[in-house]
């Protein structure tokens, strides 16, 4: 499994490097633009759901919001409900840029899917959601 798991975090890497560059001209570095992706399509997103998503330490989760907002794209304000939980939401700055993430995200799924069928494309998604359940169990635990 050593090869594999190396493999999947070649290709994680890979995918990561593209969009960090393609995304520089935005000043979104180190993956803020799935940052970016997630509170686009979830607006009002709590800081604690969105690293829970990331599956990313509450500290590095808040630095990069803080960077996004500090670049405009995002704004944090308090829940109507629960004065101690913030509330994310994209501003018009990134709502502008979030198609263009959105068709980069498009374009890298119709990539890794491309040579496979789609029951191979169904079973690399249920094999993945099945180590992925495995290892967040283990690491719980």
């Amino acid at each position: 499994m050593i090869p594999t798991l190396r493999l999947m975090g070649t290709l994680s890497r890979m995918i990561m490097n593209e969009g960090n560059q393609r995304f520089a001209k935005y000043g979104l570095n180190n993956n803020q633009f799935i940052y970016l992706i997630r509170i686009c399509e979830q607006p009002g997103l709590f800081f604690s759901q969105l690293a829970d998503q990331m599956k990313m330490d509450r500290t590095t989760n808040y630095r990069a919001v803080q960077n996004l907002i500090k670049k405009g794209y995002v704004t944090k304000t308090t829940h109507p409900d629960n004065k101690k939980v913030r509330c994310l939401y994209p501003t018009a700055t990134g709502q502008a840029i979030y198609p263009e993430l959105h068709a980069y995200e498009d374009w890298c799924a119709k990539l890794v899917g491309e040579k496979l069928t789609a029951g191979q494309q169904q079973l690399l998604f249920e094999s993945l959601a099945l180590v992925e359940k495995n290892v967040q169990q283990h690491l719980e635990s």
